[in-house]
């Protein structure tokens, strides 16, 4: 495995800390609307990789629509159930769909118009080969927008984030200003 992160990328978060991800100031700071309507519109198929307790993924079950899909993939059983349970609650559990990944690898996902990494890139041992998995279930043309915590990834691990995306056929593009974060939307050519 190619461990980008020594210190950083062999751990999980803890779900018992799961309001730290999913809270008012959270939604404040990066209102999932704002940063990710220009991206998805009805009828899409959208995945959510490291999609935790699904702050991102209920907001673009709400965009795609009833005609939609969103595919929320996370490592933890755990907070997999806590999707599922939210999206029931919202009655948008027709819309979402959960995948769990394993630790060293995301999977064989199935083709989308859009895909979202947020603040988990950096958590994946294997770089190289989950940007391979992205862009293998990207279709042509379609856009993967990853962003990443500047209090936790310094701009050169972002760098070589992208330079594995570049590897793996996925060309950059800037992305929109994220508060706090690295943005860069990685498109299929």
């Amino acid at each position: 495995m190619n461990y980008l992160f020594r210190n950083q990328g062999d751990h999980v978060f803890n779900l018992r800390n799961h309001w730290i991800i999913d809270n008012p100031v959270r939604r404040w700071l990066h209102p999932p609307d704002r940063l990710l309507g220009g991206f998805v519109s009805p009828g899409m198929t959208v995945v959510d990789s490291g999609c935790g307790t699904g702050l991102f993924t209920l907001a673009m079950a709400r965009m795609v629509g009833p005609s939609g899909r969103v595919v929320a993939v996370d490592v933890q059983p755990e907070a997999l159930a806590m999707v599922e349970k939210r999206a029931e609650q919202a009655r948008l559990h027709s819309i979402v769909e959960t995948w769990k990944c394993e630790a060293d690898d995301i999977g064989v996902l199935p083709a989308c118009d859009f895909a979202l990494a947020f603040n988990m890139a950096h958590e994946t041992p294997d770089i190289i080969h989950f940007f391979s998995r992205m862009s293998q279930c990207l279709r042509s043309g379609s856009a993967l927008l990853l962003i990443e915590p500047m209090f936790h990834v310094r701009q050169e691990h972002f760098d070589r984030e992208l330079a594995a995306a570049a590897k793996a056929g996925l060309s950059r593009e800037d992305g929109p200003s994220v508060r706090l974060s690295h943005a860069a939307i990685l498109r299929k050519g």
